[in-house]
């Protein structure tokens, strides 16, 4: 028997930055590629070309069910894949997609569309779409823009069948960064604005504009369009109407019109009960109505439900890891942190890659009094199969300020370690000493490495010096910081000599931008060096652990002093701008020196937000000796103080 052939056909402008990444991802499981092109200016002719591709050039006509139909009509293979550039086939699909057009008694099949929104990095939603079909004369697109195939094969064939396979696509297309390249949301309401004007009562294009609204933000404008549509369908036939009631469902939260949510809802639930994302979308609405019961109820029933079949369009981690964490953030309103924790937990392990919900597992912990139960819950409920893993769970804690937990995994971290591992470890163990105070500590595990003079020898130099600036001892090292903090102590002395205390003190801030994410622990343990902001932020955190609120307050100023642009003297000033000067004349050899203060200070950014959580660790730390009593036994006000503690600002593991 003939092997059946597979073509692809694609239509391509200008995408040579995407394309070989598509057409790379479909070597072996096509046997031809016909690429129409539709005026490009750049590449991407040749690039097709390049993968065995049959260019065939047409003038667009806004319209891409013709610019489809005039690949299918050189295509002669006998089933027909169709991909957009900013599209991958997924490595299994591969191999799988001949098993399927062999075996299969289909007239078409669906593949699961994996959508990457915003960064990449928020998750996905997954679309089962018509990807795959047999190829036939009378099989053609229809529709200006979001162009079917199912109308005329359904035609040609009555009796056609169509099956939901497994199979992967993923697409890229509307992430933040090329749909804003490619101004995309304006062309496709461009012609799906046209194909209205032309065919009023197709409820498709309704729909699909509908879709467009929601996207940039125009939900009352996207819920009178999804109207026009829904009044034009029955549900029972419409492949799409799951959508449609969820989309308008999301319109409504949008508009916090939550009872019409909640209404809606439970009225598409009528018609797709094994809906999950409706049911989970029941929690939030419920929630928000003040019904925390239902809310409870409904996100425990879809998490029993799991992910909704694979016929209706879902988002990644409904009726597991979304939903679980959804209803942990419930119980933590309602004061179960226990429940909330079990929650969050259920999360991890639905997705061990996920960060929020640990965050929020150590900060409970933390703020209820249970740290010292970390170390055994972590061994018990997660599996840290790698040093990358250990590393995470420890930079997380070290965020949360969950230190004593983080020093005790820390011990365990690697059974035989090398002498390079032993010096990184013994660094990042004088970390979290030097954020709880315990400057002897720290000072023990930083001299052995200064004195072996490896990898970290200078930089524990740097810190040795820093501990002995905020206990008022003489320093006559080289550390940037060091001296920037000498000096501003000086100057803050010539300003006001009340204000300023006689032993070294600063604090700051951590670096964010990635470093947020990115934990100060694991930079340690791979070998990098504390810039300025992030090491007065580790310094600030010590000053409240320890008490030392002078020395704090004296930070404080010095580090809003710097962000405000008044740490330095006139003359000073001056120097920096002859620096400056000098500086610019480097630039084309590429040796611009730092001018910095000290290492960072000139990102305000990531100076401010450490300033703000400095300031919330100190509020932190009293509102916990607050809620204590003399005898250690927990203050009647326990309960209100836990909440707000959960309240302030902290790390959550989010991307910003």
């Amino acid at each position: 028997m003939r092997a059946e052939r597979i073509s692809l056909c694609m239509i391509v402008k200008d995408e040579e930055e995407l394309l070989p990444h598509c057409l790379a991802s479909v070597q072996g499981a096509v046997d031809e590629i016909i690429v129409v092109d539709t005026g490009s200016s750049d590449r991407s002719a040749e690039i097709a070309q390049q993968y065995g591709a049959v260019v065939v050039r047409v003038e667009w006509c806004e319209d891409f069910a013709a610019a489809r139909n005039a690949g299918l009509e050189r295509a002669s293979g006998d089933w027909i894949l169709f991909l957009d550039a900013d599209e991958a086939l997924d490595r299994a699909a591969r191999e799988q997609i001949r098993s399927w057009t062999s075996v299969s008694g289909c007239d078409g099949l669906f593949l699961n569309i994996h959508n990457y929104t915003g960064t990449g990095q928020q998750g996905v939603t997954v679309n089962p779409v018509l990807r795959l079909f047999r190829n036939a004369p009378e099989h053609r697109f229809e529709g200006r823009i979001h162009e079917q195939i199912a109308a005329a094969i359904c035609r040609r064939n009555p009796e056609a069948a169509f099956h939901v396979t497994d199979m992967v696509i993923h697409h890229y297309g509307y992430q933040t960064a090329i749909v804003e390249r490619k101004d995309k949301v304006n062309r496709n309401v461009r012609l799906l604005q046209q194909a209205v004007e032309e065919e009023p009562d197709q409820p498709f294009h309704h729909y699909n504009l509908g879709v467009e609204y929601l996207r940039v933000g125009e939900a009352e404008r996207a819920l009178e369009t999804f109207g026009v549509a829904r009044m034009g369908i029955d549900p029972a036939v419409t492949s799409y109407a799951h959508l449609l009631f969820k989309y308008e469902v999301r319109c409504l939260q949008h508009l916090n019109r939550w009872q019409e949510a909640l209404d809606r809802i439970d009225a598409a639930l009528e018609l797709f009960p094994e809906y999950t994302d409706l049911m989970h979308h029941r929690g939030v609405c419920a929630d928000a109505l003040g019904d925390a019961d239902r809310a409870e109820y409904s996100l425990l029933e879809a998490v029993r439900m799991g992910p909704p079949p694979p016929i209706y369009h879902t988002e990644e981690g409904i009726g597991t890891y979304q939903t679980w964490y959804t209803l942990g953030r419930l119980l933590e309103g309602r004061a179960d942190l226990e429940g909330a924790v079990d929650a969050y937990v259920e999360a991890v392990r639905a997705k061990s890659s996920l960060l929020p919900p640990l965050y929020r597992i150590f900060r409970i912990m933390r703020v209820s009094g249970q740290e010292h139960q970390i170390p055994e819950l972590v061994r018990e409920r997660f599996a840290l199969s790698s040093e990358e893993a250990t590393h995470k769970v420890l930079g997380i804690l070290e965020q949360s300020r969950c230190y004593d937990a983080a020093l005790q995994l820390l011990s365990g971290i690697s059974s035989q370690p090398s002498a390079e591992m032993r010096e990184r470890l013994s660094v990042a163990e004088a970390m979290l000493q030097i954020q709880q105070g315990r400057w002897n500590k720290a000072r023990l595990k930083l001299e052995p490495v200064q004195r072996k003079k490896g990898l970290l020898a200078i930089s524990s130099a740097r810190w040795l010096e820093r501990l002995e600036w905020i206990e008022g001892k003489e320093v006559n090292g080289d550390d940037p910081l060091t001296l920037w903090l000498k000096r501003s102590l000086q100057v803050g002395e010539g300003k006001n000599e009340e204000s300023a205390v006689q032993t070294g003190r600063t604090v700051g801030l951590r670096a964010t931008k990635k470093k947020d994410m990115d934990s100060s622990i694991d930079g340690t343990v791979a070998g990098t060096e504390y810039d300025g902001w992030q090491a007065l932020g580790l310094m600030m955190e010590g000053c409240v652990q320890s008490g030392r609120w002078k020395e704090l307050h004296s930070l404080i100023q010095m580090c809003r002093q710097q962000l405000a642009g008044e740490g330095l003297s006139v003359e000073q000033n001056v120097r920096v701008g002859e620096k400056k000067k000098e500086m610019e004349g480097k630039k084309e050899n590429g040796k611009v020196s730092d001018i910095d203060s000290f290492p960072g200070a000139s990102d305000t950014l990531t100076g401010t937000s450490w300033l703000v959580k400095g300031l919330v660790s100190a509020a932190d730390h009293h509102l916990e000796v607050f809620a204590q009593h003399a005898d250690g036994q927990r203050h009647r006000c326990w309960p209100v103080v836990q909440h707000i503690r959960l309240e302030l600002p902290g790390a959550d593991g989010f991307e910003s």
